[in-house]
C-alpha cells in the first residue's frame, strides 16, 4: 500500500515515527506492507515511488531541509501518484475549504483519505461525504476528534444495535487543561505557554480557548453518531478566553470541563460549553488532559471511554489505526 501523506506537524511526526518504528511488524502481523511515497509540508512535498526513507524525512524535516531527500514535486501533484490514500495531518483552517478540495480530488483520482483535520468535516461534511460516496471511496477521521480514544470505529462495529441517548466528551485537552490552569490561579497566558511547551496548543492556539477546537468536534460527532448534516451555525459553543465566575469556579469545590454535549431523539441538543462535574459522576474520572465520552444508550447501557493523557502521538496512533483499517 502506497500513500501520501500531507502535515508534518507534531501528529504528522509522529505518524512518520510509527509507520517507519512499525514497518515490519505492521507487514507480519496485518499483511500490510506500507510505503510512504510522498510527504509534504507547508512549503515542500518531496516523493520517490520506490518509498521514502522515513529516518531522514525527520531528520531533514528538522533541519528544515526536506527539499534535499527526494524528488521536490508540486503539492497539486500527489493526486497523479500511485497511491492509495492521502493523509491529511495539517492544521485546520478556518473555512475548510482547502481539505474538502483536497478530499474531493482524492476520491475523483481513486483515492481513500484518512484525515485529522476537523475544520473540513464541521464545514463540509454534505460534500465531502457525497464525494466519497459517488465516486465508492471512503474516508476515516477517527483522529480528528477524540485523539487516540477509539470513537466512531467503537460506534461503527460495536454499538449498532443501540441507538445513542446522550453524549458527554472532553474531546479538547488544550482548553480543558488552560482551564484547570486558570481555576488553579495560574495567569491565562502563562497556562497556555506550558501547553504550548507541552506540544498539546499551537503556536495559533485562539480555535482552541475560544472554543472553536470544541466545537468542530462536536459537529463531526453529531454528524458521525446521529445521521446529522450540521455546521458550525447549527450549535451552540463557548470558550474560556473571557470567564466571567472564575472565582466562583475556584471556590465552588465542583470540577469543571468544556464539554461536547449530545442528545439524541427527534430534536438532538448539540453544544460545546463549560460545565461543573460532581464528584462520582463518571466523567470526573478524566483529567484536564484526558480525552474521553460517556455514551447513553438504550441497549448497551452507559460505556464510559477515555485515556489519562493526549497528545500527538496518541492522535497520530490513530491515524496509523485508519491507515491499518483501509490496508
Amino acid at each position: 500500500m502506497n500513500i501520501s501523506l500531507v502535515g508534518l506537524g507534531h501528529i504528522g511526526k509522529a505518524a512518520v515515527g510509527i509507520l517507519n518504528e512499525n514497518h515490519e511488524y505492521f507487514k507480519s502481523r496485518f499483511n500490510a506492507d506500507i510505503k510512504v511515497i510522498s510527504v509534504s509540508d507547508s512549503r515542500t512535498t518531496v516523493y520517490d515511488k520506490n518509498g521514502l526513507n522515513l529516518d531522514k524525512v525527520l531528520m531533514y524535516k528538522e533541519r528544515k531541509e526536506l527539499d534535499e531527500i527526494a524528488e521536490v514535486i508540486k503539492p497539486e501533484e500527489i493526486y497523479s501518484l500511485q497511491s492509495d490514500i492521502i493523509v491529511d495531518m495539517s492544521p485546520a483552517t478556518k473555512d475548510g475549504v482547502a481539505g474538502m478540495k483536497m478530499y474531493t480530488k482524492s476520491f475523483e483520482s481513486g483515492k481513500n483519505i484518512v484525515t485529522s483535520n476537523k475544520a473540513p468535516l464541521a464545514l463540509h461534511w454534505k460534500e465531502i461525504m457525497e464525494s466519497s460516496m459517488k465516486n465508492n471511496r471512503k474516508i476515516l477521521y477517527e483522529s480528528s476528534v477524540g485523539g487516540g480514544v477509539p470513537l466512531f470505529n467503537l460506534n461503527k462495529y460495536s454499538l449498532k444495535s443501540s441507538k445513542l441517548l446522550e453524549f458527554r466528551g472532553q474531546v479538547s485537552s488544550t482548553i480543558n487543561f488552560v482551564l484547570n490552569q486558570m481555576i488553579a490561579g495560574v495567569d491565562f497566558h502563562e497556562a497556555v505557554k506550558t501547553a504550548q511547551s507541552m506540544g498539546i496548543a499551537e503556536t495559533d492556539y485562539r480555535d482552541d480557548t475560544n472554543g472553536l477546537d470544541g466545537a468542530r468536534k462536536t459537529v463531526i460527532i453529531a454528524n458521525a453518531l446521529l445521521g446529522m448534516d450540521y455546521t458550525l451555525k447549527d450549535i451552540a459553543y463557548e470558550g474560556i478566553d473571557d470567564i466571567k465566575d472564575i472565582n466562583y469556579m475556584k471556590n465552588s469545590g465542583e470540577i469543571y470541563r468544556v464539554l461536547s454535549h449530545i442528545t439524541g431523539g427527534s430534536k438532538p441538543t448539540v453544544e460545546s460549553k463549560i460545565f461543573s462535574i460532581k464528584q462520582g459522576d463518571p466523567v470526573a474520572a478524566m483529567d484536564s488532559l484526558s480525552m474521553g465520552y460517556l455514551e447513553r444508550t438504550d441497549n448497551n447501557d452507559d460505556l464510559t471511554v477515555f485515556e489519562k493523557h493526549d497528545g500527538p502521538l496518541e492522535t497520530a496512533a490513530q491515524v496509523v489505526n485508519d491507515i491499518l483499517l483501509l490496508s
